[in-house]
């Protein structure tokens, strides 16, 4: 082979390849996939005011047995936010509670 052969097929191969490259990228499209999902039954039934977050608040600690704290009133909308779904939470069934029936087998 000649050195203007060597060269052609290099250039050939080049373009080849490139063109496969090219290929690929249009098919394979690597964008992120939009999924849709429902909102989570916390976030649906999260209040939306103060007014709301207080009345909430004020209902799981009663299921408590327990009253809001002194001062409570100048507490930031945030932390009210976070001792209800603190509250919540504590307040939440445990496994045993919703299925009595169910062992739970631990080796």
């Amino acid at each position: 082979m000649t050195g203007k052969n060597v060269l052609a097929l290099g250039v050939v191969t080049f373009l080849v390849g490139a063109g496969a490259m090219f290929a690929v990228t249009v098919v394979v499209n690597d964008d992120p996939k939009m999924t849709v999902q429902s909102e989570s039954a916390a976030k649906a039934d999260m209040p939306q005011t103060r007014e709301g977050l207080i009345a909430a608040w004020t209902a799981e600690l009663e299921k408590a047995g327990e009253e809001k704290p002194d001062g409570w009133e100048t507490l930031p909308t945030g932390e009210i936010r976070d001792r209800y779904l603190s509250q919540y939470f504590i307040n939440a069934p445990d496994a045993e509670d919703i299925d009595p029936d169910m062992v739970v087998q631990r080796d």
